[in-house]
């Protein structure tokens, strides 16, 4: 009889690349996963890793073993996490988010989650957006947290196997010295900020990208500007006066008094937010509830410390389009 955590441990090094690394994220000794992957030679009676210097490589007969197990396994795993009834808000869901969604999503829903849902346990897995989609087709996760970039394709990698819903919109703000001559407009276009040195995420980001795309003015600036990973060390460079900066809502956390954030008038100017789970998941009500309490926590990001003017400019927008969309967001 095959054991299912023999196959998950052949799988674990298929995906992680080492016996020591699956034995790592799997909570067993590298010993243990040997000898799981010894048992499963004996049963097919062929080899099924090969060593290469330090390391091992899977032979393509356990690279067929790998994709025949998974669904089984994954099955399994699911089997074991979900409720018996899907009515039940209670059980274990895996979600991976790319940072600012962990800080301003993830979070505050895993303290909601405690006490309206003490049944239900969220496990949070801060990774590349496109990376969760991939371990989510996988099996590894079961909900993802992505982001798209205004009205453009949702997604670079979108299983269609995958079920897609949108959360909301995550809007982009310019964050200017407090002392800026544009730090009170109601709403200001980005090439407005092309005289202003910036501070900007690295180049290989898609935020620079985004900005030059809006006019040949920004891509000088942007050229010399200063360049963080963090989005503190951005706003830090707002608050010391020395440079402007785009920044979402998101998970950007509370402002100082030194720091305006100014809505853009771009009509390209949020990123669209979606939450991917499995077909299975997707029929529970595990899923409906997270789901709900996603938005309402994307709702809290998106009116937390807007100042009386910026609000108003933006209750205006909404008087304006009832359906809470920006000229051009998709529907």
């Amino acid at each position: 009889m095959i054991d299912p955590i023999s196959i998950r441990a052949l799988i674990a090094i298929a995906d992680h690349g080492s016996v020591a690394e699956a034995a790592r994220v799997l909570g067993y000794t590298p010993p243990n996963i040997s000898q799981h992957v010894r048992k499963l030679e004996s049963h097919f009676g062929t080899p099924l890793v090969e060593r290469v210097g330090r390391g091992v490589v899977l032979t393509p007969a356990a690279l067929t073993l790998v994709g025949r197990g998974r669904p089984i396994v994954d099955g399994l795993e699911q089997l074991r996490r979900a409720p018996l009834h899907d009515d039940e808000v209670k059980g274990v869901i895996r979600v991976g988010a790319f940072p600012t969604a962990v800080c301003g999503l993830l979070i505050p829903t895993i303290t909601r989650a405690a006490t309206s849902f003490p049944g239900l346990r969220i496990e949070p897995y801060e990774m590349d957006a496109d990376a969760a989609l991939q371990a989510l087709a996988r099996g590894t996760l079961d909900a993802v947290i992505h982001k798209s970039w205004g009205a453009s394709i949702p997604d670079e990698y979108e299983p269609r196997s995958l079920h897609r819903t949108e959360l909301g919109i995550d809007t982009l703000d310019a964050l200017v010295p407090a002392t800026h001559v544009l730090a009170n407009r109601g709403r200001v276009f980005l090439r407005e900020l092309a005289s202003d040195q910036w501070a900007i995420s690295p180049r290989h980001d898609p935020y620079g990208r985004w900005i030059a795309s809006h006019d040949p003015s920004l891509l000088t600036p942007l050229g010399h500007a200063f360049q963080a990973a963090e989005f503190q060390t951005l706003t830090r460079y707002v608050e010391a006066g020395l440079a402007v900066t785009v920044m979402p809502r998101l998970g950007r956390g509370t402002l100082s008094a030194s720091v305006r954030a100014v809505p853009l008038a771009d009509p390209d100017a949020y990123r669209k937010i979606h939450l991917y789970v499995r077909p299975i998941t997707a029929r529970s009500q595990v899923a409906e509830a997270v789901t709900a309490m996603f938005k309402d926590a994307l709702q809290n990001e998106e009116h937390r410390d807007r100042d009386p003017i910026h609000r108003a400019e933006e209750e205006q927008d909404a008087e304006e389009h009832p359906a809470g969309r920006r000229p051009g967001l998709e529907a």
